[in-house]
């Protein structure tokens, strides 16, 4: 996989790169099958195919993590807030009783 390729696969969205690596599951099995049958002369695309095949389920896997990271991001912000105003309030509140 050339360096256009894998610029190609980060701008993909995770439901393209999971079809393409189904894809490239079958493409190894093919041609392991082929070399089985001593079809194939160049045993080197297997390994070929398996190197992109970790590529596109390594992209895949960071876009997994990306969008689990940014919900827990999103959720743990109004938790902040929620501390901050708690903080505040009671603040104002031991001021009131050491006015009084």
């Amino acid at each position: 996989m050339k360096n256009r390729d894998l610029k190609q696969l980060t701008s993909s969205t995770v439901p393209e790169l999971v079809k393409k690596a189904k894809d490239l599951n079958k493409e190894i099995a093919d041609l392991v099958m082929d070399k089985n049958m001593k079809k194939i002369k160049d045993i080197k695309s297997i390994s070929k195919k398996r190197k992109d095949l970790a590529q596109v389920l390594t992209v895949t896997r960071q876009k997994e993590l990306l969008v689990q990271l940014e919900s827990k991001v999103k959720k743990e912000e109004p938790k902040k807030e929620d501390e901050e105003l708690m903080k505040k309030e009671k603040t104002k509140k031991e001021t009131k009783t050491k006015k009084s």
